[in-house]
């Protein structure tokens, strides 16, 4: 009789991450419970962002920090469980390889917004634009989490995961079109230059480098 060597994961270390996630969660509300429900029901109320937008936030206040912070933990921790990872050990720190990709990738995507809008004197026409694309993204993984906790604990379907991020992602890109389909439809090719550039080339080269 051959001996079958046993593989285990210990991925206790992903109960604290959702946990360290729900007390992001949790000190955001502490900190503008209002706001954070605004967030929450974004996908469904109409004109939210035109208020925020209107009161001037900063991205460097408090509170959008957290949101910014808690939107890379629960992105970086899907991409962990959706993605064909070739290994089975060090999951822990693979999982931190990729929250450093995301925290890079999506800082870097700010800058570059930005600065662009800002070069090309397109400021004032874009800035709605960028807003709500980065608002819709916090909306996104406010929603992600309770489905990550369902697949991790309760169903264990990565097709249940992936569906439903697909989802959310949809909504997400419909809600950015409706609020700016003025601006899209004016600027339909350099729009669709940028989505396949930002948006949808780094998940392929993410996806290309994990499974080769």
């Amino acid at each position: 009789m051959q001996a079958v060597e046993r593989i285990t994961h210990n991925d206790s270390w992903i109960a604290i991450v959702i946990i360290v996630a729900i007390v992001l969660l949790a000190m955001m509300k502490l900190l503008k419970p209002t706001k954070l429900y605004g967030y929450a029901i974004a996908f469904v109320t109409p004109g939210f962002f035109h208020k925020r937008i209107e009161e001037g936030a900063s991205f460097f206040s408090p509170f959008r920090l957290l949101l910014f912070t808690y939107s890379i933990i629960v992105i970086s921790l899907f991409l962990f469980l959706i993605l064909p990872l070739e290994i089975h050990s060090q999951r822990f720190f693979a999982f931190l390889l990729l929250l450093l990709f995301v925290t890079l990738y999506l800082s870097a995507r700010f800058l570059i917004d930005h600065i662009l809008a800002n070069i090309l004197g397109l400021s004032s026409i874009i800035n709605y634009f960028l807003y709500t694309k980065s608002g819709y993204m916090y909306v996104l993984c406010i929603w992600l989490l309770p489905f990550v906790i369902l697949y991790q604990y309760t169903f264990h379907n990565k097709v249940f995961l992936l569906v439903s991020f697909v989802i959310l992602l949809i909504f997400r890109a419909l809600l950015i079109l409706n609020n700016n389909k003025k601006l899209v439809i004016s600027k339909l090719f350099y729009f669709i230059l940028y989505f396949c550039t930002l948006e949808i080339a780094p998940l392929l080269i993410l996806y290309k480098s994990t499974t080769t």
